[in-house]
């Protein structure tokens, strides 16, 4: 399976260079294993033994190689750039990254002969192009892609409101709508209706810059573990919420968030499940897959 993919916004990713971009294979392995992990979560429940095996005879494990290919090529020569990675903050003195520019395409390629494995890996590849970034700071819109052209769908959209119905239509296909019975929050993120929430902001962006801005900006509002933290080696906690910027047909841009609770960093305090909801309160617009309010007992409780 061959895709053609696009960056809709800088892509901050290297190799043993930090200091000079690099697109690997292995980044991109990394990142669909994750969204692979969340869908098989979310039809086998949390059974992290099960969902190991499934996601082993995709990705492979130490015990054996994967049965399918990853292989990346660009289309032409890549352009880079300087960017600041925390557009919102207003200090004079600013630090930048160098990464990927946008609007840049290239070809990312799945060879396998087993074509079930083949079928798991092309779902968690959309997944990724359809919520998700790579590189660093992806969770804040940072390194979001499109498929383009190629053997998997495209998403195209000339309104938020058209892309509310366009992934929710893509979302169906990949998940199948079958989800296991998960009561209690899950120990790792999962793609389930019950502790996922996926919603398109209702407005609409002139540029990519303007979209992250106003992402930075809700965040540092409600600043909070809820929403990722790194306090230090033991109080580190990822975002559950993955924000994806898309590409409107009409030239803008739309904001989708992916919200994946799962259980907390019990070494952290102060989790506030009110800013969490206060943040997600902020784009107001549709959600096309999950939980309407975040649930009351979450992080460490029954959804009942």
């Amino acid at each position: 399976m061959r895709a053609e993919l696009e960056t809709v916004t800088p892509l901050f990713l290297a190799g043993a260079n930090q200091r000079e971009p690099e697109l690997r294979a292995p980044s991109f392995r990394g990142v669909m294993r994750f969204w692979l992990r969340a869908l098989l979560g979310g039809v086998l429940g949390n059974n992290p033994q099960e969902i190991f095996k499934h996601e082993s005879a995709v990705f492979g494990s130490t015990e054996h190689a994967s049965p399918v290919i990853v292989r990346v090529r660009h289309l032409c020569r890549p352009d880079s750039g300087e960017f600041d990675p925390l557009p919102h903050r207003k200090e004079s003195k600013k630090f930048t990254f160098k990464g990927f520019i946008p609007d840049q395409n290239f070809t990312l390629t799945l060879l396998s002969r087993d074509e079930g494995a083949l079928e798991q890996a092309a779902k968690a590849l959309q997944l990724l192009c359809l919520l998700g970034g790579l590189g660093r700071r992806s969770r804040r819109g940072f390194g979001s892609l499109q498929i383009v052209n190629g053997d998997l769908p495209k998403l195209e959209a000339s309104t938020t409101k058209e892309l509310s119905s366009r992934l929710k239509e893509q979302l169906e296909k990949i998940t199948g709508n079958k989800f296991a019975s998960v009561s209690s929050t899950p120990s790792f993120p999962i793609l389930h209706p019950w502790w996922t929430q996926i919603r398109v902001y209702k407005k609409e962006f002139g540029s990519w810059e303007e979209a992250i801005r106003f992402v930075m900006e809700k965040a540092h509002e409600h600043r909070n573990p809820s929403l990722g933290w790194a306090g230090g080696k033991e109080k580190r906690q990822a975002s559950p919420i993955h924000v994806h910027v898309t590409k409107l047909t009409n030239g803008k841009y739309a904001l989708v968030l992916t919200t994946l609770l799962s259980k907390m960093n019990p070494s952290l305090g102060r989790v506030d499940r009110g800013k969490l909801v206060a943040f997600l309160n902020a784009f107001e617009g549709e959600v096309v897959f999950g939980f309407k309010e975040v649930p009351e007992k979450w992080p460490t409780g029954n959804v009942k």
